[in-house]
């Protein structure tokens, strides 16, 4: 009986697979379900070319989110910093901090200070605060709270001095605040129709991310297969800059595959293509993304 049932679902289910993503449709939206927890694996790898010069780094980011509230249009969403790995190999060495592991003593001499040690300082005291964000149907983070004391906390917890101190919270929260967050995310988040949607279908959205990789990002979504309750999306991204300082172009092509019940992007990859010029200077970017939800 085993062996029959194995030979009709190998014989029968391809054709029936075809057909049935061909014909039937899934409702897009971020729904992810109040009282429920979801965590993301965010990995980036890059490759960097400046003035000849290459630079590699790979970066990965754990993130926890529970949903606190749903009013029906909106999810509160409180977010965790879980762990920050960062690798980067430049001009021959090699620099490895994780917020998980304490960097160990260079040996440096009285006075000087490792600048790796303290971003890794940094990192750690990042791991398990909190941030609260408000993210509607199609995924577009409306609202981010949570960052005002962070970066006076993390010193405090630091014991640095005070010039330490003030250029400890300057960069932290030049790379850590309401907008980057909220631009980063919704690279993430913000790719949902929030209607019916059926294999061929297609529908834009617009970003504006800040940071490094700032710039205006066109994107199209391209729904390839549903199987069962899984939509498999193609994503067609055009990149350019917003100031005439830093000029940028590039792509971001990628297959994501989301949970069309709760929204949950299960699997991403991405393969990104830049070029930025400032200051008469060529930098060319190439990237790799891949991202792995849960829900817990």
């Amino acid at each position: 009986m085993a062996v029959i049932a194995s030979f009709f679902v190998v014989g029968f289910l391809p054709s029936c697979q075809s057909t049935k993503s061909a014909t039937s449709s899934k409702m897009l939206k971020f729904n992810f379900e109040k009282g429920r927890g979801y965590d993301y694996e965010m990995i980036m790898n890059m490759d960097q070319e400046v003035m000849g010069q290459p630079i590699k780094m790979d970066m990965t980011t754990y993130y926890s989110m529970d949903v606190m509230a749903d009013d029906g249009n909106m999810k509160t969403i409180t977010t965790t910093f879980d762990r920050f790995k960062m690798n980067m190999g430049v001009a021959g060495m090699n620099i490895d901090i994780d917020s998980d592991k304490p960097m160990p003593n260079l040996g440096l001499g009285e006075g000087e200070e490792d600048p790796m040690k303290m971003l890794n300082g940094v990192l750690g005291a990042i791991k398990g605060r909190k941030f609260t964000m408000k993210v509607n149907a199609e995924g577009k983070v409306e609202e981010v709270t949570g960052f005002k004391d962070m970066a006076q906390s993390i010193a405090d917890s630091l014991n640095l001095d005070e010039k330490k101190r003030s250029d400890m919270m300057q960069k932290f929260n030049e790379q850590f605040n309401e907008s980057n967050i909220k631009s980063q995310f919704e690279r993430v988040l913000y790719i949902f129709p929030n209607k019916e949607v059926k294999v061929g279908d297609s529908w834009q959205k617009n970003t504006t991310p800040g940071g490094q990789m700032g710039g205006k990002y066109n994107s199209t979504y391209t729904v390839k297969e549903i199987e069962g309750d899984m939509v498999t999306l193609e994503e067609k991204s055009e990149v350019e800059g917003l100031s005439d300082e830093m000029k940028m172009s590039g792509e971001i092509t990628g297959i994501l595959v989301v949970d069309s019940k709760s929204g949950l992007v299960v699997t991403a990859d991405q393969e990104m293509s830049m070029k930025t010029t400032a200051n008469g200077m060529d930098i060319h970017i190439k990237g790799k993304t891949k991202i792995k939800g849960k829900a817990r």
